[in-house]
């Protein structure tokens, strides 16, 4: 559906980040406990979707040399959960007496005409062991058949990392193919590829530049792909399907902005600008795009306009002050939606992730505070900037880590991560890797949950 933007260009709009109340609110969801289904998933990051079919398809990820990633639906309508792949290495019919396993869905999930479009990504990031990952494989998924179909790995051990994206028009699939084996590092770099819909047939479009790989891909009503890549020195690259070229414009994003009133970032988290999650706005003729804390450390939601001079920054336009994110950020109707931690400013150079194990606070909640938010894009609207509350669920578990969201226009949000558990849960068990042998398991004070709540009473 074409969305249109009523958006105030003239100033940017400074978000009241509902620090300081004196009586907490709460956004209290409905969770479901992923370990049930893997005791080894540990962690998720993007690969969620809130689905044309109004279900949410979600992975579940793991770090293991000896069980994969899980795949998930869940119907807010009815509460019905579905395992559809308990272990992607045996979905994709890899040998786990030769490869690693199939960790994670990392990538973007992108919902065309019925069907799901999604890459799968490695398991196993030690040293030594990651030339046995057979590669990646790129997947889709018939929401109405519940067939899968495997399109096989673009480049043998290299993975997706993370970006995906699918052109409709032209019957194309986009992948973002980055190297991980030592060996592969050391004489290569990140490539993009493309895969024909229809036959399957995959092309190596080059390769594009050094750095980490691209999170996310934009595709423009003109079939044009924009990409920067993350780690990549602020360098916004663009495949054009009619030149068949790859052209780079460096030094490519503004400079980064802290909120809540512009003040220069001193020492990014990350240095180097790109975007850290993007959606397809207008037709695709324009798109949302946020950087945050990981990506140069600019605290600004924005619109990138293709049709705009990328040199002179004019096609680089500031909606409003957020505050830091990072991959837990989607579109939901007219409001972009995304997880922070209440103190904003706390959050800043400050890594959630690696800080998930914290021990609960007096009160049995994860000390990291994390809330639900929301702005609406029309400037104008009764609310537009909402705190939904700290997340909770309905058993009083707090999440420490979450970076997969995903929203829709029903007010649905759906939630997928690492939370503090409570006693007589299963937690994740971590696997531990020894390279001399006799691996183990440990016990986290944390487990996988999805969470959802629907947040439509907030917007009335």
């Amino acid at each position: 559906m074409k969305r249109k933007l009523l958006i105030g260009f003239a100033a940017i709009l400074i978000v009241a980040f509902f620090t300081g109340n004196s009586k907490e609110k709460f956004c209290t969801t409905y969770s479901i406990a992923l370990n049930k289904v893997g005791k080894t998933y540990d962690g998720q990051w993007q690969g969620i979707v809130a689905a044309s079919d109004g279900a949410c398809y979600f992975g579940s990820s793991s770090h293991s040399l000896e069980h994969g990633g899980g795949f998930f639906r869940f119907d807010p309508n009815t509460k019905q959960f579905d395992v559809l792949a308990e272990d992607l290495t045996q979905l994709v019919g890899d040998d786990i007496t030769k490869n690693t396993p199939q960790g994670k869905c990392h990538s973007p999930i992108i919902d065309i005409n019925g069907t799901l479009y999604l890459s799968t990504h490695l398991a196993a990031y030690w040293d030594d062991v990651l030339d046995k990952y057979a590669g990646s494989h790129i997947m889709s998924y018939n929401m109405a058949e519940k067939k899968w179909r495997n399109y096989g790995i673009c480049k043998p051990r290299y993975s997706t990392y993370s970006a995906v994206e699918v052109d409709a028009k032209r019957g194309k699939i986009y992948a973002m193919i980055v190297p991980f084996a030592l060996q592969d590092k050391a004489v290569d770099g990140i490539h993009l590829f493309q895969i024909d819909i229809k036959t399957g047939e995959k092309r190596d479009l080059g390769r594009v530049s050094e750095g980490h790989g691209a999170f996310w891909f934009y595709l423009d009503d003109t079939g044009k792909l924009w990409f920067p890549i993350w780690w990549g020195g602020n360098i916004m690259h663009c495949y054009d399907p009619e030149t068949d070229k790859i052209s780079t414009y460096e030094n490519a994003f503004p400079e980064p902005k802290l909120a809540p009133d512009g003040e220069a970032v001193k020492k990014a988290f990350i240095e180097g600008s790109s975007w850290t999650w993007v959606k397809s706005i207008d037709g695709g003729k324009r798109c949302l795009f946020t950087m945050g804390d990981d990506a140069g450390g600019d605290e600004r939601l924005w619109i990138f306009d293709p049709s705009k001079d990328i040199k002179t920054k004019e096609a680089f336009i500031p909606v409003c002050y957020i505050g830091t994110t990072f991959l837990a950020v989607d579109l939901g109707g007219d409001r972009v939606y995304y997880v922070q931690m209440n103190d904003y400013k706390a959050q800043r150079g400050y890594d959630c992730e690696d800080n998930r194990e914290l021990p609960a606070d007096e009160n049995g909640y994860h000390p990291h505070n994390l809330h639900l938010r929301s702005v609406a894009l029309d400037p104008k609207a009764k609310k537009r900037f909402i705190d939904h509350g700290r997340i909770i669920d309905q058993d009083g578990r707090t999440p420490a880590y979450i970076a997969s969201l995903a929203a829709d226009d029903k007010g649905n949000i759906f939630m997928n991560g690492s939370w503090l558990i409570k006693p007589g849960d299963q937690p994740t068990m971590q696997y531990q890797y020894k390279s001399t042998g006799g691996n183990e398991y440990k016990a986290l004070n944390r487990g996988e949950f999805f969470a959802w709540i629907n947040v439509s009473n907030d917007l009335k």
